[in-house]
């Protein structure tokens, strides 16, 4: 079990780490299909915000309703940009809720048992598993992906 502090942490760091990505969105780039028929960049961004929002805030309330982010809602890189703003902003109000007791609840909803400990270590997998997808096709549109600045 991870304590409450180091998951805390582990999710800050992440977030921090996932808005280089958000800041090399640009209008164009958003739209863009890096490979024939695959979603359009802008559309991963969004699913990977939609999915730290929904975990986070299935944790903390209960309430597994994933949102309607989608680049006919979210059309510019600027509307993208201010959405993560908005679910770090809520993020970090989640985490000051967090405690031993909520993390080991176990969560009967899914595919699996889980608790929202395991759930919140998925939703960080899930997203590095997004953020390497975009590292892939930024390189595949010729723009430089971000360099996160791992320990080792």
């Amino acid at each position: 079990m991870m304590s409450v502090s180091a998951l805390k942490k582990s999710i800050l760091r992440h977030l921090n780490e996932t808005s280089s990505f958000i800041e090399k969105l640009d209008d164009k780039i958003i739209l863009q299909e890096p490979i024939s028929g695959s979603r359009p960049l802008g559309e991963i961004v969004l699913h990977m915000i939609r999915s730290i929002h929904f975990y986070l805030k299935g944790c903390i309330k209960d309430i597994w309703e994933p949102q309607p982010f989608s680049l006919e809602k979210y059309s510019t890189a600027q509307e993208i940009k201010k959405l993560y703003e908005t679910v770090v902003k809520t993020t970090e109000t989640y985490l000051e809720k967090f405690s031993p007791d909520i993390l080991q609840v176990v969560v009967e909803d899914f595919n699996r048992l889980a608790t929202k400990e395991e759930i919140l270590q998925e939703m960080i997998e899930h997203s590095i598993h997004h953020r390497g997808q975009l590292s892939v096709y930024f390189r595949l549109l010729k723009v430089d992906p971000p360099v996160i600045e791992y320990i080792i």
